[in-house]
């Protein structure tokens, strides 16, 4: 009997081939885009434009290819998972710096003398919601939050109202007699720069004044900088600085704020005022790491740097003798801003010197669109 050939069958074949090979395809795509993504920072935003928004896309693209895995798994397609198993290899490093286990590492820091122990937090209080409405007549819960805490120093950005002094918003009208007590030491600078200390320090301007405020263009009458240094005096003789900063905003709720004032240049579009940002953000931080490599040697980098961990910014900051307090004694992903659906960490706390930090925690609370960050320091850590 002669045999025959079955056409059927091959055609019912074509579909799957087809959707196994459009599977390989995209697994190939994610793999090589989460490894883009995780060391998109290394470049230059003013020349390759879409690397800020590489790193912003790391962790969601993360979260993809991890499904992809799953599926090639449970699909049997283990060339497909090797792949993705060595792209997240590959990106390991920047994995651990977003999402530090140290919880896993079974490491824990005790200092020698508790008296040598420092709390420090910084915190955008978005000027203690003095323009909202919803919180109006209502003590703050931002400041609540900061004093049940209890830090020893504490390092604000939008700590003031335009032409308002923090110390004149009515919402911090109930805590005015306990921040007092508690903090007998503060600073409150135009920009919002802010301190909260409970040990003396001289103070100073770092960079050029920034006569603009935003990428919209609007001119104030007082003169602003880009961040301040504080040179704080400890009970045990040792003296740090302290660099606070606020770097250029994104904007992203353009057009529902009364303060805004729309510059000619500047389009109301998102993608264009996200690259102004992105741009004023890179040539500030050559200003911040200018200011670190002039700074001594025992320094405490605090601010709101509206960008992620492996971005550029972070990097020209962070250089190569800064050390992050969350990556090193964090516990996961502790994302910091929390409006628009955009869970980021934006918010750092680096250092170096003879110092160690020894737990670092993300509060939640408060009324800003910010939580903040408090991390404890050892002051002596080599004599653990």
């Amino acid at each position: 009997m002669a045999y025959r050939y079955n056409s059927n069958h091959q055609d019912n074949n074509r579909p799957k081939k087809r959707l196994r090979r459009f599977f390989g395809i995209v697994a190939v795509l994610m793999a090589v885009l989460l490894v883009l993504c995780a060391y998109a920072g290394k470049f230059n935003p003013e020349k390759f434009f879409p690397a800020p928004f590489l790193t912003l896309a790391y962790m969601p693209m993360l979260l993809l290819s991890a499904l992809v895995l799953v599926i090639a798994l449970i699909c049997r397609r283990f060339k497909v998972a090797l792949m993705l198993i060595l792209a997240f290899l590959a990106t390991w490093p920047v994995f651990s710096m977003y999402v530090p286990l140290n919880h896993l590492k079974g490491t824990h820091h005790e200092p020698v003398d508790s008296t040598q122990v420092i709390k420090v937090m910084t915190y955008n209080v978005l000027s203690f919601n003095y323009n909202d409405p919803t919180v109006q007549g209502k003590d703050s819960k931002s400041m609540k939050l900061i004093l049940d805490a209890d830090p020893d120093v504490v390092m604000l950005q939008e700590g003031g109202a335009a032409g308002v002094s923090w110390m004149e918003i009515p919402s911090l009208q109930p805590y005015i007699e306990r921040i007092k007590t508690q903090f007998p030491y503060t600073y409150s600078s135009a920009e919002g720069l802010n301190l909260l200390s409970k040990f003396p320090f001289t103070t100073m301007t770092l960079g050029e004044p920034q006569y603009t405020r935003t990428v919209l263009g609007y001119n104030r009458e007082t003169d602003y900088y880009l961040a301040r240094a504080y040179d704080v005096q400890l009970p045990t003789g040792k003296q740090l600085r302290f660099i606070d900063f606020r770097l250029q905003s994104y904007h992203l709720n353009f057009g529902k704020n009364m303060n805004i004032r729309i510059s000619p240049d500047v389009k109301p579009v998102p993608l264009e005022r996200m690259k102004r940002a992105f741009s004023l953000r890179s040539g500030h931080a050559q200003t911040i790491r200018k200011a670190i490599d002039e700074s001594p040697r025992n320094v405490i980098i605090c601010g709101d740097m509206n960008d992620v961990t492996s971005s550029n910014v972070y990097r020209i900051i962070k250089g190569d003798d800064m050390t992050d307090a969350w990556a090193q004694v964090g516990h996961g992903y502790a994302y910091t801003f929390n409006r628009h659906h955009l869970p980021f960490r934006i918010d750092h706390i680096l250092y170096r010197g003879d110092l160690q930090a020894l737990d670092a925690q993300r509060l939640k609370g408060g009324s800003s669109d910010h939580y903040p960050l408090l991390v404890t320091f050892d002051l002596n850590p080599t004599e653990n």
